[in-house]
């Protein structure tokens, strides 16, 4: 009989809003990726809440805090089932979350199959942009990661009430630490000019800002392959990634404790995000597929197909590549946006509203209805601004255009 199978999605991958019953959970924003892989999942015969289950999680905690919600959601299987043990997918961090959970002291042997999905074993240089300067990694304009990390970032600013997007990051989003490389990734930061004809690396056992979380854990790996039944590794390929970065000294011991960053190498045999060698940094049944970090979820369902033991035929839908997209979030509830039922909309915690919408180009409309600053986010694959408006006396009303082409690029008027 078919385990059911748990799927575990990686970071910004899901949010809640309140309701009188208790949390709302959904991929929300992310949904752009995760929708379609689990719409693919269904084909192959898995219903959810019967034979699958997302496991959705908060993903902004340290991971050892998620560790409960996971084997909650891994035993509402089992009960549902009536079986010992769950197949489990990961995506990303949620590889690290699985891992933490199979490695830990609370472990109940009831994980089968575990299938990873570009999970950064290594971790991701990437990472040290967010948690050393709160800043975005430099992408080809195109990185979906970047777009919902600064949504969030901006969201939970807002919500918080902090402008300072280091300490957004360190106070509310501390899994991204647990993201930087490890030991195993390397040393990763050098400055320039060069001595003696040769790039200065930074040892990485020396940086202040250490991923201890990630280095524990791969140091007690062997606790993983002894309890874990079959295990497959798959990494996405083909996509220049974010490898070494280039840095400059920093007098900050708070902001860009090991260097404030000013370049960047790249090699393309990686996702975008997370590069071969940390994807298969497990031993396991190895799959290295042409796709990137998003893309790689639905390239594997054939793979999947076979690693399940399902026999009917898949209906595969490949994400198309991002050529543009609207991206707005907004402080307020009430704030009328035209267009906006072309816009998918979001409500993140409760708290504020994002509309997101992919290749969607034209005319949108912003309006306060009352004396209150409003204040919006517009973010496309070309850049991102922030825009305040304010009803300007009782009888008029403060409106904003924003114009988006079909390239994502945009502009304000009025």
């Amino acid at each position: 009989m078919r385990r059911p199978l748990v799927f575990i999605h990686g970071i910004f991958g899901s949010m809640y809003v309140p309701t009188l019953v208790g949390k709302a959970w959904g991929f929300g924003p992310a949904g752009y990726i995760y929708d379609s892989f689990i719409e693919n999942l269904k084909s192959l015969g898995y219903a959810e809440g019967k034979n699958l289950f997302i496991c959705y999680y908060e993903w902004w905690k340290d991971i050892p805090e998620c560790v409960n919600t996971l084997m909650s959601k891994i035993n509402e299987a089992k009960i549902k089932n009536n079986c010992d043990k769950v197949d489990v997918v990961c995506h990303s961090m949620g590889g690290l979350l699985l891992r933490s959970y199979v490695q830990g002291n609370f472990y109940r042997n009831d994980v089968g199959k575990v299938i990873f999905l570009s999970s950064p074993h290594y971790g991701a240089a990437n990472a040290y942009y967010a948690w050393e300067g709160g800043a975005v990694p430099p992408d080809n304009d195109e990185d979906f990661l970047n777009i919902l990390l600064r949504g969030f970032i901006w969201a939970i600013g807002k919500i918080k009430g902090e402008k300072d997007e280091l300490m957004i990051i360190r106070k509310y989003i501390p899994s991204i630490k647990s993201l930087m490389p490890s030991v195993e990734y390397g040393n990763y930061v050098f400055k320039y000019p060069i001595k003696n004809n040769k790039i200065v690396f930074k040892n990485i056992l020396y940086m202040k800002e250490q991923n201890g979380f990630l280095n524990e854990l791969n140091s007690s790996i062997d606790k993983f392959y002894e309890r874990a039944e079959e295990v497959y590794v798959f990494s996405g390929n083909g996509v220049y990634t974010n490898k070494f970065i280039q840095v400059a000294d920093s007098d900050d011991s708070v902001l860009w404790p090991d260097g404030r960053a000013v370049g960047v190498v790249r090699d393309n045999k990686g996702d975008g995000t997370v590069l071969i060698k940390s994807a298969l940094g497990v031993e396991g049944n190895k799959y290295v597929l042409d796709a990137g970090h998003g893309g790689i979820l639905n390239a594997s369902i054939p793979h999947l197909k076979e690693i399940l033991g399902i026999e009917e035929a898949p209906k595969v839908s490949i994400l198309e590549k991002i050529l543009s997209f609207v991206n707005i979030l907004t402080d307020s509830k009430v704030l009328v946006l035209d267009r906006g039922q072309k816009l998918k909309k979001y409500n993140v915690f409760g708290k504020v509203n994002w509309y997101m919408a992919i290749n969607e180009e034209g005319e949108y409309h912003f309006s306060s209805p009352d004396f209150l600053a409003r204040s919006i986010m517009i973010h496309t694959n070309k850049g991102f601004a922030v825009k305040t408006i304010k009803q300007k006396d009782r009888f008029r009303k403060s409106e904003t255009r924003l114009f988006v082409d079909r390239n994502g690029n945009f502009e304000f008027k009025g």
